[in-house]
């Protein structure tokens, strides 16, 4: 059973709801309080699956409350009650997992538990969202199931985009970046009902707890958040520190790197990151086909040499580097199609030759 408190300075809503979740026989309600402080005094020392707060009390309202509840314990489920319903889209943006407007009904309390429970089997299932930044841009559940979550619309998935890839931000990057030229104040209740869309998605899956939210900051839950870009650039760092090279980084990051950095989104704030992760991944491919021709291993090498090209055909370099291997392996006739193909090429693209040095192979 689920182990819960409530927290009101009314009592009748108090004893109300108290009721009607008795009734259900799926919660434990440990205790109830009509202070935050003192609520907040008994989950230092006992564990809880759910906090039921109001949001409206004297001391301390549930919205400040249900902070110092995430800081405490971030896998407490917190569900609001509230007399008005302005109080939805903030709720949600406090990571609240539900809302309750009095006076609660048996058949939407249900709803709720409902939710709760949904949202606990997936945690279970799925470590959480598995989020993909190459070749476009796409979220999903973790785990085996795998199901894309599809957000409300662009401007919701860009938003999503640019919090999960600057891990942490704040409102007025995001105004400066996202909702340039607007006014302020107008661009920030953009920003809160796209974060309230986001919530609803994810919250289908139990997942809305992968994003965070604060009075400035706005950001994700890296232990629950496996991204393809974290990943990439993690590998990165790690085969720049190694001073034996390993293949195996090098051969992970680059299978990572499906396609271009957001690509075909036409995000502005990507562009810079997109041609820098583009430089890392050229340099990885150099980096291995080197590796390859120096252990002795041409067809790897080769195969390295090809992915480049696909990118960036007009690499002379990379061109001669691609004949001089399969002149080794006394593929001739590959050799000279490969020339060819570079001559035709530069000619077309550049109106230039190939350099003296190249030509000279087949003089």
């Amino acid at each position: 059973m689920l182990k819960t408190i409530l927290v009101d300075d009314e009592e009748l809503s108090i004893k109300r709801l108290n009721k009607i979740l008795a009734e259900c026989g799926e919660i434990q309600i440990c205790n109830t309080f009509s202070n935050s402080l003192e609520a907040y005094e008994y989950i230092k020392e006992n564990k809880i699956d759910v906090a039921f707060l109001d949001i409206s009390m004297p001391d301390m309202d549930g919205m400040t409350f249900s902070g110092m509840l995430r800081d405490m314990d971030s896998d407490i489920d917190v569900v609001f009650i509230t007399g008005y319903d302005e109080y939805a889209v903030k709720a949600f943006e406090l990571n609240a997992l539900d809302y309750l407007l009095k006076p609660v009904t048996s058949e939407r309390l249900q709803k709720t538990l409902d939710k709760i429970k949904k949202k606990r089997r997936y945690v279970q299932k799925n470590p959480g969202l598995k989020v993909s930044f190459f070749n476009g841009f796409k979220i999903c559940t973790a785990g085996d199931e795998g199901r894309e979550i599809k957000l409300r619309s662009p401007k919701t998935e860009e938003l999503f985009a640019f919090i999960v890839y600057k891990g942490t931000t704040n409102r007025e990057e995001i105004v400066d970046t996202l909702w340039e030229g607007f006014d302020f104040d107008k661009a920030l209740k953009n920003i809160n009902s796209n974060i309230y869309y986001i919530r609803k998605a994810l919250s289908v899956y139990g997942l809305e707890d992968c994003i965070k939210t604060g009075k400035k900051e706005i950001g994700i839950e890296k232990g629950r958040v496996a991204c393809d870009l974290f990943e990439f650039e993690r590998l990165i760092k790690e085969s720049k520190k190694n001073s034996i090279k390993d293949a195996g980084i090098n051969e992970k990051a680059i299978e990572l790197y499906s396609g271009g950095f957001l690509n075909g989104k036409g995000y502005e704030w990507a562009l810079e990151k997109a041609r820098n992760l583009e430089k890392d991944y050229m340099e990885l491919l150099e980096e291995a086909a080197r590796y390859y021709a120096e252990s002795e291993q041409p067809q790897k090498a080769l195969a390295k040499l090809f992915k480049i090209l696909e990118t960036d055909s007009l690499r002379e370099d990379v061109h001669y580097q691609i004949i001089l291997l399969y002149m080794g392996l006394g593929k001739k006739n590959e050799a000279r199609q490969q020339y060819l193909m570079l001559e035709k090429l530069l000619k077309e693209e550049l109106g230039i030759r190939p350099k003296a040095k190249i030509r000279r192979l087949f003089q």
